[in-house]
């Protein structure tokens, strides 16, 4: 094997193992396990890390991020639970799990998305079945996602303690609750997709994976789609000419464009469901008040917060940072468009903008890890972990959100006072990082491509 596929062929072990490993956790936690598959599940983990274990991987930052990770994930599934319906989408993932095979005539697009149906159904290794399964399924890619983040933010320079703080701020967020609350549709594993995705574009050498991540990920959801101006955008913003991005994307892209375009030939006969325009949410999302009146109910539920600041400040936080990261990093921003464009035509407000923790969550911990360097970061950051708990996890009264709104304001306002009169020097007497990413080896090496 070549060095390169090699190096690839390591990171996606390591990423089956901790995915694995979070299924077995969340089964003997939260189901009913075959015995027998968690034998062989923990045969598979043993394998897949002893065949690794001698990789310059960071073995203490990766068991520190995991573990954080299923702690979170598993927290919030223990304290929200499972009480979604049974709608179209999860009607058309379901008939993929028990068929074990694309369903043809099923309504388009659910019925192409067949990856984590597979790894439930056809593919089952999991210690559960049919809809169980596909719980754990979801539950194993939500920790793959938390701790790849973690190793991304790393990889982009953050400090180590907000980086380990990530795992908190994805899943006390409307993204974990809505994942607690509907376990049966196929988000976790387009965000650890999206993740790995992000990994690979740190790195230029990295790009010779692209194409099998984005196939991947065009298995499980056709959203991939999103990825491809953003690559172009960060080719040019690398020095790359209009005709080199081009073809640079083209590479990368084309075989999960070619996929995508077989397999919707593959189920042309499908029904589609024409989805209502939900262009009410305008209101909600509009800066100047208008006096545009909601009428819809679906609409109604939603509030200004939950389109604009779904991991509460990190939105304020992501705009500081802007102006800081290099060049290329600002093309990740691209991916807001549509995904708060979707929030038009699509019913579950909350499931859509939770993808947008991929732009908001790594640009904003870069800037809190420059503005909280000084001696009293570790406590700010210790307060923002408690508030985006409470937040989404604590029942309060009235009186008591109150008092949390404004603990909110309050420390967000002191961050951003810190920003303006420059962040102190850190208690070590280095400076804080930069915001472009590391390429040494120690956090390079624990980069998943």
């Amino acid at each position: 094997m070549q060095p390169g596929w090699r190096f690839a062929a390591v990171h996606a072990a390591l990423a089956v193992a901790i995915w694995l490993f979070a299924v077995t956790s969340y089964a003997v936690a939260c189901g009913e396990p075959r015995p027998l598959w968690v034998v062989i599940d923990g045969a598979l983990i043993a394998v897949a890390l002893a065949a690794i274990r001698r990789q310059p991987l960071p073995w203490r930052l990766v068991g520190s991020a995991v573990a954080l990770a299923i702690a979170c994930v598993l927290a919030s599934q223990l304290l929200v639970p499972h009480t979604a319906g049974i709608w179209i989408d999860e009607t058309n993932y379901i008939a993929t799990l028990r068929d074990g095979t694309i369903v043809r005539d099923g309504t388009a697009p659910f019925n192409m998305r067949w990856l984590a149906p597979f790894l439930a159904g056809a593919w089952n290794i999991t210690p559960l079945v049919d809809t169980a399964a596909l719980a754990a399924v979801n539950f194993g890619a939500l920790v793959v996602t938390a701790s790849y983040l973690v190793l991304l933010l790393l990889r982009l320079g953050v400090r180590r303690p907000i980086a380990l703080a990530a795992p908190v701020f994805l899943i006390s967020s409307y993204l974990g609750v809505y994942a607690a609350t509907n376990r049966l549709v196929i988000d976790p594993v387009n965000y650890a997709c999206w993740v790995v995705i992000f990994h690979l574009l740190v790195r230029r050498a990295h790009w010779r994976y692209l194409p099998l991540a984005l196939v991947i990920a065009a298995c499980n959801s056709e959203k991939v789609l999103y990825w491809v101006p953003v690559i172009a955008l960060v080719a040019r913003l690398r020095g790359d000419t209009w005709r080199q991005a081009a073809l640079a994307t083209a590479r990368a892209a084309g075989p999960a464009l070619l996929y995508l375009a077989a397999l919707a030939l593959y189920v042309r006969g499908s029904s589609t469901h024409p989805a209502p325009l939900f262009l009410q949410n305008l209101h909600v999302m509009g800066i100047t008040p208008l006096g545009g009146r909601v009428t819809d109910p679906n609409v109604a539920a939603n509030s200004f917060q939950t389109i604009w600041f779904p991991f509460g400040a990190f939105t304020i936080y992501a705009l500081l940072a802007l102006r800081d990261v290099p060049r290329w990093l600002l093309a990740i921003s691209l991916l807001l468009v549509p995904i708060v464009g979707q929030i038009l035509i699509a019913y579950d407000t909350q499931r859509m903008v939770a993808y947008a923790f991929v732009v908001y969550l790594p640009l904003g911990s870069i800037y809190l890890s420059r503005v909280l360097a000084g001696r009293w970061g570790l406590a700010l950051l210790g307060l923002l972990v408690a508030l985006a708990i409470a937040q989404h996890y604590v029942p309060l009264a009235r009186l008591g959100r109150e008092l949390l709104s404004a603990a909110e304001l309050a420390v967000v306002g002191v961050v951003l006072l810190l920003s303006r009169r420059g962040s102190s020097p850190s208690d070590d007497g280095s400076s804080g990082p930069s915001a472009g990413p590391s390429e040494g080896p120690g956090q390079a090496g624990a980069a998943p491509g």
